[in-house]
């Protein structure tokens, strides 16, 4: 057994940094993080000695071009100790795992970091050697996205920005990483020229919500020409993603429908066209793979074509249980599919999900199937993994947690998960706050079990209930009131943490109101308004914050704000006095919904709320008539409590701006109402142009029962030629 190594003794530097005069930028950076944080660790002064003869009592840093790119190793030879690594990160990462696992540096967040403060610094100086199980690793979270975090949790992804010091990054060229088809193939310059070059649908060609015709020879042309261009613009890139748009309708002409029908799946067009452009640029560009998904009607593999070696498929499991690994019955088809896609393709790359887009603050078990998962991955032969949470800004639940754990399980999948889990709560929260905090993480993991998790899912799963939430509650401020009295640094992380479960009770208050309208006990949770103010200054409140930490932007993937989410559950308090529409039915009961409980997809650019001297308040939402997305969804949760007994009529006060090539005859705007709990539509309308082209009209949608997972939905329709949509506000009557 080897001696182990004193670095430092009574805070005094007794190694040496080494590293040739030669260097490359990323070694160069190596040594300063490696005299950084050891400095940190001991209080000691390290000397660093650039070429001349390696010292006896030296730590060398040091590139190899016998490493692959992300590889190191760290040898013993006598008291010396050689952190050598590959010329691309491999370097880095020899320093960063030394730090880690003999220093016991933990870089938890962008944030807060953990360095064990020893005067007296010994290591073990443990020979090993070790390369990535993943070529691409993406923790797709927020705080992921600091360069710095990432190389320091041997992230390499594009997301990161990591530049030359940090070994650089794989890198995407294009319009985008995914949903290419449009971007690469716009409608608005070529449908009316080219409209063969897009899908045919029951017999017509369309470009409402489709896709491309993917074997028409002239769009295969464009498409190679395309993206030629884009490679030269981007010569540093290595990956180009040649993906279907981010919904259905792909072409059933008789060409495209002839290879479907014999792949048995829609993948096979797609496949053929990604091959096609590989094998034509692939003497042009041999540093470049060409990317693709299979994705929802792509998803099954097909029967007979394989990828090219220089094509990239990433699989997605948008339709899993998320509660469930990836081995258990509900995920028996993803599964399969891994299996067959596994045993065709070369680089075989997952999109994975992590999150839930509708409620990125909504507690979210799948704590404990990352890891079952991520190994499931890799004994399939996936070469590159991408896990999307929360990524639009700071705030989602557990967050970092999250982020940090799929780091290291990306580097090394066969880690112990859950210690791992512990690790990050009890270094992260604290040892005061842990125990309460991993009850909570174990019990809700348990209580959810029959749960189906979706990445969209309402919160309505049988694991929120009132006696739960109550419970979990409690957990988080007890683990509060203990970091206070032990750990008061730690009490603005712990007050983070917790407000999931704030999330949970607002989200679902008219559900939980009704679970114990039985009961006789007191109601827990105190005002709706009280606790909706409380959540928002946890998420926006800067006041002891840390350096580095921004605060939450979106609630949501579609744009929801905090302060617009919180607005809805004190906007509930107060009626609406604006006077009722000249054109709606007498009715016994009203409920008017204005612009403040509404949530928009990509405002500012698809949506917006906006003055308006015609609507019943002054404003209403805006949506350009150029897209089909559903931009507007006025979400129940936070209305009034009587809505949610009985049966009610919905009713959408709309207008739209028409122009001199608008046809009146068409649909200019799509409405419903969409039960996201069932994944069921409850009502739909299509409102034509002539209807509403003379300022706002009072729409009927339907007859319901309303419910908290219910929303009201709005969207453009193109094919009307409008300028824009104009929706005041949503009334329920009866």
């Amino acid at each position: 057994m080897q001696k182990a190594m004193t670095l430092a003794r009574g805070g005094r530097a007794e190694y040496v940094i080494f590293r040739e005069a030669q260097a490359a930028p990323t070694e160069l950076y190596a040594v300063e993080e490696l005299v950084r944080w050891l400095t940190a660790a001991s209080g000691a002064t390290f000397r660093v000695q650039v070429g001349g003869k390696v010292p006896s009592k030296a730590l060398v840093v040091a590139s190899d071009p016998h490493y692959a790119d992300e590889e190191f190793v760290h040898q013993r030879k006598g008291e010396q100790l050689w952190l050598t690594g590959g010329q691309g990160r491999g370097v880095l990462y020899a320093v960063y795992k030394f730090l880690q696992d003999e220093v016991g540096v933990r870089w938890w967040t962008p944030w807060a970091t953990d360095v064990p403060k020893t005067p007296t610094l010994t290591v073990v100086g443990k020979s090993r050697r070790e390369k990535p199980a993943f070529e691409s690793r993406n923790p797709f979270w927020y705080p992921a996205f600091n360069p710095d975090w990432a190389a320091r949790n041997f992230s390499n992804a594009q997301d990161a920005h990591l530049d030359t010091r940090h070994g650089g990054a794989v890198t995407y060229s294009g319009p985008s990483f995914v949903h290419t088809f449009y971007p690469f193939v716009s409608p608005e310059q070529h449908f009316a020229t080219h409209p063969e070059w897009f899908s045919e649908v029951n017999g017509k060609r369309t470009v409402d919500r489709a896709q491309l015709c993917t074997t028409n020879p002239e769009l295969r042309e464009f498409l190679v020409a395309q993206v030629r261009a884009q490679l030269k613009r981007q010569p540093e890139a290595r990956i180009l993603s040649i993906s279907q748009n981010d919904w259905y309708k792909p072409c059933t002409c008789p060409s495209c429908k002839a290879i479907d029908d014999a792949e048995g799946s829609y993948a096979g067009t797609m496949l053929a066209l990604v091959n096609f452009i590989a094998e034509r640029l692939e003497k042009e560009f041999p540093q470049v793979a060409f990317d693709t998904l299979a994705y929802q009607y792509t998803r099954k593999a097909p029967k007979t074509l394989t990828p090219r070696p220089n094509v990239i498929v990433r699989l997605c499991s948008i339709e899993c249980n998320f509660r469930q690994p990836l081995e258990s019955p509900a995920n028996k088809s993803f599964a399969d599919d891994i299996r067959a896609w596994s045993q065709k393709s070369q680089r075989l790359y997952i999109w994975d999900y992590t999150t839930n887009f509708g409620h990125y603050g909504l507690p979210h078990p799948n704590w404990y199937t990352l890891g079952p998962n991520v190994r499931f991955f890799h004994q399939h032969g996936v070469r590159g993994l991408f896990e999307q949470g929360a990524y639009q800004s700071n705030g989602g639940e557990l967050a970092e947690l999250r982020a940090w754990v799929l780091a290291q399980l990306l580097w090394n999948p066969y880690q112990d998960d859950k210690k791992l889990i512990a690790e990050f709560v009890e270094g992260y929260y604290g040892k005061a706050a842990a125990p309460s905090i991993l009850a909570y993480l174990t019990e809700m993991y348990a209580e959810a079990s029959g749960v189906n998790l979706t990445c969209f899912s309402a919160p309505n799963g049988s694991h929120l209930s009132l006696k739960n939430l109550r419970r979990w509650e409690q957990l988080w401020r007890n683990a509060e009131n203990d970091t206070a009295r032990s750990e008061p640094a730690k009490l603005w992380r712990v007050r983070q943490g917790g407000n999931a479960v704030r999330y949970a009770i607002l989200v679902s208050w008219a559900r939980l109101k009704k679970e114990h309208a039985p009961m006789r006990s007191g109601w827990p949770f105190g005002e709706r308004a009280e606790l909706a103010q409380k959540w928002l200054d946890v998420a926006t409140s800067t006041k002891d914050a840390p350096q580095g930490w921004r605060p939450m932007t979106h609630v949501n993937e579609g744009g929801l704000t905090p302060q617009a989410f919180a607005e809805r559950f004190l906007a509930t308090e107060r009626p609406d006095p604006t006077p009722l529409p000249a054109d709606l039915p007498k009715f016994g009961e009203t409920i008017s919904l204005q612009e403040g409980l509404v949530s928009l997809f990509e405002r500012g650019n698809l949506s917006d709320i906006k003055p308006d001297p015609l609507a019943s308040n002054g404003k209403a939402v805006w949506m350009p008539g150029i897209h089909h997305e559903w931009a507007y969804q006025l979400r129940l949760e936070a209305a009034s409590e009587r809505l949610f007994s009985g049966k009610w009529t919905a009713w959408i006060v709309v207008r739209v701006e028409t122009g001199p090539s608008t046809l009146l005859d068409e649909v200019a705007v799509t409405a419903g109402v969409y039960d996201a709990g069932e994944r069921a539509s409850k009502a739909e309308v299509r409102i034509k142009a002539s209807q509403i082209k003379k300022g706002y009209v009072t729409v009927k949608l339907g007859t319901i029962s309303p419910n908290a997972e219910q929303y009201v939905w709005a969207a453009p329709a193109v094919e009307a030629h409008i300028g824009s949509v104009w929706i005041d506000r949503v009334l329920f009557t009866r």
